[in-house]
């Protein structure tokens, strides 16, 4: 079955699925409800404060009021059969053409009480034609609406069977259900209890699946590399001291174990964790210098061309004092450019790569190449390290992430890894302080930013979405300050081209722009030393590490910074209370993981750090079940595919 033939996917969507790592409709199967709705959940379950879930019908029409510029909402009163309740939509005055009188709804919301009656500030909505189903609720996919990816879903389990890597043999003997019947039940369950045992049998089968192929890398790698490594100590030591800052020690014991790895017979597989701001980068800079002093080449891919153009710029100016070369190769390079850095990485003349997923393509031919170096390395799969290793013969590999993983999940997931910790901050990193903003200061915490400009400051202003539907988004806040303030304010999100989002960066880094409206785009390593303030809209609908991650882009010079979280809500819940009173990352994994398991870490998407399935994330017990099914499963026939989705057969 292909992509061509679901209904409602046009080339440009299917474009987009691809473009976020779904390359195939089994892949589209594993985009599972961000929420269910049961029809039994009554008002009466939920308290102030709580996100609300229920099947309710509308009792009367709608009313939609302006209050001012920019801040709109729509009101309608409900009932779930024993309670009324109103329920209310900021700035989206469109909705009010969406509910009609005595027709059903599910919908999702933040509880709020409201004298001596609750309200329910709402997050989602869907129209109900059957009383009695589980009503599944889906996010918006990479800018396509939600319906139309759940539609695409619905049309592809009609038409195939699943098949998953797990035989149903072993599922059975192992009181698991069958993938087949998983993945139908996630998407269109029946009954609470087996969505329930699907879920966690799914979760167990994709988990176990992913440390078997570990398992299996690990005990391929151990083979011997050829590569004889000179004794760099002295160039590397000559190196360090020039730098114009001292190696923390956490960062001196990453390199000690990298150059030791380098040494071994054994190819290197080393996992570098740290918290955002520690210092990564320039050991990983410091083990490719090792790399090239020997005549070999070292290869660094980003998951974005502004944080590739921004790693090679650096390593312009790193490398450059020792006259070893560098190249540069991603998708919006010209084709002059594109032909002269691929002859000098083909002939050797450049020892030092930096690249974007552009370094998997056929046309990218390594001379020597001896080491690779994946820079949020969660954002790229095992598959797609692979490729880039494969270049080369036993080629060592250091992948590198500012995703604190919790200690037992990592040694879990990461089995084919050794891991490097750097928890060490550097003495002189700039203080960042994080504060709740209330809707009614909204205002105010824009003209701080504003005024903060004139002094030269800069501040990032994160949107949850790119469309101009509501004043929250993207394109709605650039248009309102761009109006107010002028060219000092620009925008980037992920559906402009490379080029435009180069430009706009470039004007940011220089000082053209001062303010910049922007999706999590910016969400990894993008390092603009003189941005001093972040605001976060709609703060309570990222994970935890995402939050942290976004705070991290400021805080990278030597001025104390602030972030701002903004909320749909009066008061920030305990998550977020939480995440405004903890700076350390890998704190707030380890909470996030008591709280509400461990995110999607697996395989070859690239979207956040949803758990699994909503509301099962990996936990002891499921991570017990699937270290003993890893040990009945043989992935040797699949060459270490980390697919746990085997194929489809249509019906």
């Amino acid at each position: 079955m292909l992509f061509e033939e679901i209904k409602g996917l046009g080339t440009k969507r299917i474009q987009k699925l691809r473009e976020a790592g779904l390359t195939s409709p089994s892949d589209l199967l594993t985009v599972f409800p961000s929420k269910y709705i049961f029809p039994e959940s009554k008002m009466g379950d939920f308290s102030a404060g709580d996100e609300a879930a229920l099947i309710v019908k509308c009792i009367n029409d709608p009313v939609c009021k302006f209050v001012r510029k920019g801040l709109s909402f729509v009101r309608a009163e409900f009932t779930d059969g024993v309670t009324e309740v109103s329920c209310v939509w900021f700035n989206q005055p469109f909705v009010k053409k969406q509910i009609f009188i005595d027709k059903r709804y599910a919908i999702v919301g933040r509880v709020k009480k409201a004298g001596s009656k609750n309200e329910i500030y709402v997050s989602a909505m869907t129209s109900v034609d059957n009383d009695g189903d589980i009503v599944t609720i889906y996010r918006p996919y990479n800018g396509i609406p939600a319906k139309i990816i759940k539609d695409a879903i619905y049309q592809i389990l009609d038409k195939v069977t699943i098949q998953g890597q797990i035989s149903d043999e072993i599922c059975f003997e192992n009181d698991l259900l069958p993938m087949n019947y998983c993945i139908n039940a996630i998407h269109r369950p029946k009954l609470r209890s087996d969505l329930l045992k699907a879920k966690m049998s799914a979760a167990i089968q994709i988990l176990s699946y992913n440390i078997a192929v570990f398992k299996y890398i690990k005990g391929r790698d151990v083979l011997k590399k050829s590569k004889q490594y000179k004794d760099n100590g002295a160039a590397l030591k000559k190196a360090i001291s020039s730098l114009p800052f001292e190696l923390t020690e956490d960062q001196s014991c990453a390199l000690k174990s990298i150059i030791a790895d380098l040494h071994s017979a054994k190819k290197m597989n080393r996992l570098i964790e740290g918290d955002v701001g520690c210092g990564k980068t320039i050991v990983a800079f410091l083990a490719m210098y090792y790399v090239a002093l020997s005549g070999y080449q070292a290869a660094m891919m980003a998951p974005t061309e502004i944080l590739a153009r921004q790693h090679y710029a650096k390593a312009l100016d790193f490398f450059g004092k020792s006259g070893i070369k560098c190249e540069l190769i991603c998708g919006s390079q010209g084709r002059d450019r594109r032909a002269e850095a691929l002859f000098n990485i083909e002939t050797g003349n450049a020892q030092i790569v930096i690249g974007t997923h552009a370094l998997f393509q056929g046309a990218v031919v390594f001379k020597n190449l001896a080491l690779t170096v994946a820079d949020e390395q969660q954002r790229f799969g095992v598959e797609q390290r692979g490729s880039l290793e494969n270049k080369g013969d036993y080629v060592d590999s250091l992948v590198m992430s500012a995703t604190p993983i919790p200690r037992t999940l990592a040694l879990t997931l990461y089995g084919d890894l050794d891991i490097s910790l750097i928890k060490t901050l550097p003495l002189n990193k700039a203080k960042i302080a994080t504060k709740f903003v209330p809707k009614h200061k909204e205002q105010s915490m824009i003209d701080y930013v504003y005024r903060k400009s004139l002094d030269g400051e800069k501040t990032y202003i994160v949107c949850p979405r790119v469309d101009d539907d509501d004043s929250i988004s993207a394109v709605a806040v650039y248009k309102e300050l761009k109006a107010k303030y002028g060219d000092i304010v620009g925008v980037v999100y992920g559906q402009m081209n490379d080029a435009e989002k180069n430009s706009v960066m470039d004007r940011f880094a220089s000082g053209k722009i001062k303010i910049l409206v922007c999706t999590t785009v910016i969400e990894v390593g993008i390092d603009v030393p003189d941005a001093v303030n972040m605001i976060i809209y709609d703060a309570e609908t990222y994970g935890l590490s995402q939050l942290h991650q976004l705070r991290g882009r400021v805080g990278r010079g030597d001025k104390d910074s602030y972030c701002f979280i903004v909320s749909k809500y009066d008061d920030p819940d305990e998550r977020l209370r939480y995440f405004i009173r903890t700076s350390n990352g890998f704190e707030l994994a380890e909470y996030d993981f008591k709280v509400r398991g461990a995110g999607d870490f697996l395989g070859k998407r690239q979207h956040g750090a949803d758990p699994i399935f909503g509301d099962i994330g990996i936990n002891e017990e499921i991570l017990s079940r699937a270290k003993l099914l890893a040990d009945k499963i043989d992935v040797d026939d699949n060459n270490g595919s980390f697919e746990y989705i085997k194929g489809l057969t249509l019906n």
